[in-house]
């Protein structure tokens, strides 16, 4: 899976309401497992910046979002620019906003996350269903 093993950023938790829940489980979900490099980005001094670089093991995506298996816990409302493969040489970049996170606890890896995010940036119509 790459290097999944990165520093964390920061603490993270998982946070969404049961109405926020429900809204996004009425969006189509498909199964897409594939390893994306990516870039952590920050606001320093008005600019925006990469303050991590590595590769995340996408699970499944929707319309609008992405779920994603990283080895660092970014915070919540954190940019992620993910590059997703669309062939063999080409990658289409995405900017999604991560809305929450989950420790897995892996006993033979140590703390993976489980990070669910919204598309703010990017076309979707790449990843055709």
């Amino acid at each position: 899976m790459g290097n999944l093993n990165t520093v964390a950023v920061s603490d993270g938790t998982f946070e969404e309401s049961d109405a926020r829940l429900f809204e996004r489980r009425q969006e189509v979900r498909v199964h897409d497992s594939r390893v994306c490099p990516y870039g952590l980005c920050e606001s320093i001094k008005g600019e925006w910046v990469v303050i991590e670089q590595g590769e995340v093991f996408s699970l499944d995506r929707s319309e609008q979002g992405i779920l994603v298996l990283m080895g660092s816990q970014p915070r919540n409302r954190q940019l992620l620019e993910l590059h997703v493969p669309r062939t063999r040489w080409e990658y289409a970049l995405n900017l999604y906003e991560v809305q929450w996170t989950k420790v897995l606890p892996i006993e033979s890896q140590g703390d993976l996350f489980l990070v669910g995010c919204r598309l703010l940036l990017g076309a979707s119509r790449y990843w055709a269903f």
